[in-house]
């Protein structure tokens, strides 16, 4: 329950007892039936308004939550693509964030280590340094071999 409901609560309650509490009086004063029926309207429209309160600050609570669980997803789901962006860029340079450049004239094993390699490393400026290595070893590769450099899925 929140601040704002519970002192919804509290608010409606009082106005309900301090409602009973004139109605109890007007009668011991002898203001008759009209004052206490005046005073049981009032206190039924006060007990309305309260509950109107009560509901809208419950609306108001689940819309919050609502609004901060999505925000809270898509900031999830946007972190998760910029990081897999960085990844796939700093792997392959390839613009689909799947391959290895000079791929093709690497081994399994190199590729492997490749890979693991880019992924311990910490900084966008490192992996940054490490591709541009592997880009000039690989064109040096494919100058000696006389082979095209591709950027490779495996």
């Amino acid at each position: 329950m929140t601040t704002r409901t519970a002192l919804s609560v509290i608010v409606a309650a009082t106005l309900a007892v301090t409602s009973f509490a004139a109605v109890a009086q007007g009668r011991q004063q002898g203001g008759g039936q009209q004052a206490g029926q005046q005073a049981g309207q009032r206190a039924g429209q006060q007990q309305r308004q309260a509950e109107r309160s009560m509901s809208q600050d419950r609306t108001m609570d689940h819309q919050r939550m609502q609004t901060r669980d999505r925000d809270r997803t898509q900031d999830g789901t946007q972190a998760q693509k910029q990081k897999q962006d960085r990844i796939g860029q700093a792997e392959g340079g390839a613009g689909n964030g799947n391959g290895i450049y000079g791929g093709n004239l690497m081994t399994t094993q190199e590729r492997n280590q490749y890979r693991e390699q880019l992924r311990v490393l910490q900084s966008e400026q490192e992996r940054n340094e490490f591709t541009a290595r592997h880009r000039e070893q690989m064109q040096q590769r494919s100058k000696q071999r006389g082979v095209p450099v591709e950027v490779t899925s495996d």
